[in-house]
This record gives C-alpha cells, sequence and structure tokens, in this order.
C-alpha cells in the first residue's frame, strides 16, 4: 500500500471523525423530504387556483404570477434533488467533498430569493390597494429590496467562497443580516396589512366578519414564514457549520408560495355566509379607503360589481 494511499485514507477518516452526519447530510436529507411534502401542496393549490371561476376574471398578471411561482418551485426542487444526490450518491464514500459547497447550494439560495422578492411585492401591492399611504408602502418596498438584495449578494460571495468551514465563517455575518432583514420585511408586511385592515372595521355584522377572515388568513400565512425565517436565523447563529439552517432553506420559498396561493384560494371561504349582493354593498371606504374620500353612493352598482369581477372584492377579500 502506498504512502500516498495511506496519507489519503488517513485524511478521509479524519473528516469523517469531524463530521457530524445526523446534522448534515442527516437533516440536510429531512429538509429535502420535507420540501418534496410541501412541493406536492404547491401542485395542488396551483390546480385548483386555475381550475377556479375566479382565475378566469383575474387579472393576466395575476395568473402568470401563479404560473411563474410554480415554475420557480419546481426549479428549486430539482435543485435540492441535484443537491442530495451529490453528496449522498455521486460523493457517497467520499468525504472530501464535505470540504466544499456544490452549485446547487448557492443556486438553492437564489431561486428562494427571488420567490420571496415575487410573493412580498404581491403583499405590498396589496398594501398600497388598502391604504393609499406612500410612506407605508415605501417602507415596506424597501425591506423588501433589501431582503432581496442581501439574498442576493450572500449565494454570490458562496460561489467564490465555497470551502467549508473556513466560507460559513467569513459569511457567517452576511447570512446574518440577511435573515434578519427578512425577519423585519416579513413581520412589517404582515403587521401592516393587519393593521389596515383593522382600521377597515366598519361595524356592519357581516363585513367585519369577513375582514376578520382576511386578518386570520394573514396572521397565519405571515406567521408561518416568519416563524421559519426566524427559525433559520437561530440555526445559522447556533450551529453555522451544520446544516439545520439549509434543510429549513429548503422549505423557505415554498412556504412563500403557499402563502400566496392561499390568500387567492381562500377568497370563497372568506366571502362565506355572503350573497353577491352583501358583498357588493359593502363600500371600498369599509377597506380602508378613507384616505381617498370614497364611499358607497360614489360607486355605481356596475362598478361594485366589475370589482367583483375584476377578483378583488373591494380589493381586499379577493387579492390579500
Amino acid at each position: 500500500m502506498s504512502e500516498a494511499f495511506c496519507a489519503h485514507a488517513e485524511a478521509a477518516a479524519l473528516i469523517l471523525a469531524n463530521v457530524d452526519l445526523n446534522g448534515t447530510m442527516g437533516i440536510a436529507y429531512i429538509g429535502g423530504v420535507l420540501s418534496c411534502m410541501v412541493y406536492g401542496v404547491t401542485c395542488i393549490q396551483t390546480f385548483h387556483y386555475f381550475r377556479s371561476q375566479q382565475s378566469r376574471v383575474d387579472a393576466w398578471y395575476l395568473r402568470n404570477i401563479v404560473a411563474l411561482l410554480l415554475f420557480l418551485d419546481t426549479g428549486h426542487q430539482a435543485i435540492i434533488i441535484q443537491a442530495l444526490y451529490y453528496y449522498v450518491i455521486t460523493n457517497y464514500n467520499n468525504p472530501f467533498a464535505f470540504l466544499r459547497a456544490s452549485w446547487s447550494i448557492p443556486t438553492e439560495v437564489i431561486i428562494n430569493a427571488v420567490i420571496a422578492f415575487v410573493v412580498e411585492s404581491f403583499f405590498v401591492l396589496r398594501i398600497w390597494k388598502l391604504g393609499r399611504n406612500v410612506y407605508v408602502t415605501a417602507t415596506a418596498m424597501l425591506f423588501t429590496v433589501a431582503h432581496f438584495t442581501m439574498n442576493l449578494y450572500y449565494p454570490i460571495e458562496q460561489f467564490y467562497n465555497p470551502e467549508f468551514p473556513a466560507g460559513v465563517e467569513k459569511l457567517k455575518a452576511t447570512g446574518s443580516a440577511g435573515l434578519a432583514v427578512a425577519v423585519v420585511a416579513d413581520t412589517f408586511i404582515s403587521a401592516a396589512m393587519v393593521w389596515y385592515l383593522h382600521k377597515g372595521k366598519s361595524g356592519i355584522r357581516r363585513s367585519d366578519d369577513m375582514i376578520g377572515r382576511i386578518i386570520a388568513l394573514t396572521i397565519t400565512t405571515g406567521g408561518l414564514t416568519t416563524t421559519f425565517v426566524i427559525l433559520n436565523l437561530i440555526a445559522y447563529q447556533l450551529r453555522p457549520q451544520l446544516l439545520y439552517n439549509l434543510a429549513i432553506n429548503f422549505l423557505l420559498g415554498k412556504l412563500y408560495i403557499n402563502a400566496l396561493l392561499t390568500s387567492l384560494n381562500s377568497r370563497s371561504f372568506v366571502r362565506s355566509g355572503m350573497s353577491e349582493s352583501d358583498a357588493v354593498s359593502v363600500s371600498l371606504s369599509t377597506f380602508a379607503f378613507r384616505s381617498a374620500h370614497l364611499n358607497t353612493t360614489e360607486l355605481s352598482g356596475s362598478d361594485s360589481h366589475r370589482t367583483l369581477a375584476d377578483g378583488s372584492l373591494s380589493k381586499v377579500s379577493s387579492e390579500v
């Protein structure tokens, strides 16, 4: 047996002795399995949206956003499978592969960044339609752009620093800052939507019930994504050299997508218990458009019905 081979075997054994397989490939595998399950939910929600009557009257850009997100999520899932295949199959019994990040790892983060930007921008538009407040909307968009920028900067830097664990330590401050900005962005967007919705309550029981359902959905979907971002930040801070944060990151983009799809597919639930005439009778002023000085008398019956057919039930229940 040659001396070089012995040295190589000793180095491989040393790497394996210092690698926590449960905290690296084990948790990454679990994250990959869970991401497959959530991707299935994305497909079901997308199918439900496109076969619904509401999608046929939605604006063209809304249908394109849903199609784009399904395309991005499909690519995202393929990248996750490639990453796991690379480490578990292609480099089976090759512990030296653990010393460098595969190209698929930063690529997965970039796709997540694009997904988060599209979804957050969608909800920022909802904030504008709810409140018509330039300062609040601009602040929400600023946080969204900052989140997107940090989410792009980190994986691009990782392409140039793929070494493990040196690259992880070098990029820890950047990664932590990006996750912190994500928490702020998601929290601000959800809080702004809930605030404007709450202000829109008029005392009319049926309209207030509808607003209550929207608020509950906003808190549930927004709270879920924010919780996972916080967990990602905690995992990255406490154990940056393990892959708990990567496993959580596998799920983040899919949670963003399903937050948007849930808001679209839940519109019949939001309007449950209200007839079309009840829904039409709810003025735009009820839904926080008071700043625009709109009231029920300013809306003709045809305008109200067009609002309903536009897929936006007073620009709130259908797209929030």
